[in-house]
C-alpha cells in the first residue's frame, strides 16, 4: 500500500513540475508518468488496499515492473548529466 502511494507521489511531482515550468522536458515527463506510473500506482494501491492473493499477485508486478521503469529514468539521468552536460 505504502508503494502504491509513493508512486502516486511520483505521479503527482512530474506535475508540480509542469505547471512550475512548462518545458519540454517536462512535458514529456508528465506525459510519460501519467501512462505508466498513474496505472501501474493504482494497481499497486489498490491490490495493497484489496490484500486478496489475486490482487497482492498484480500489486507485486505493477511493483516489479515500476522497479524496471525507475532504473531506465536513473540511467538515462546520469547519461544526460555526463555525456549532454545537463545540469
Amino acid at each position: 500500500m505504502l508503494a502504491g502511494a509513493m508512486m502516486m507521489a511520483i505521479w503527482g511531482a512530474s506535475l508540480v513540475a509542469l505547471f512550475h515550468d512548462g518545458r519540454a522536458f517536462n512535458i514529456f515527463a508528465a506525459v510519460f508518468a501519467t501512462f505508466t506510473f498513474l496505472p501501474l500506482g493504482l494497481v499497486a494501491l489498490q491490490g495493497g488496499l484489496s490484500g486478496s492473493s489475486a490482487s497482492m499477485q498484480r500489486a507485486r508486478s505493477a511493483l516489479l515492473a515500476s522497479g524496471g521503469l525507475l532504473a531506465l529514468i536513473v540511467v538515462a539521468e546520469v547519461f544526460r548529466r555526463m555525456v549532454l552536460g545537463g545540469s
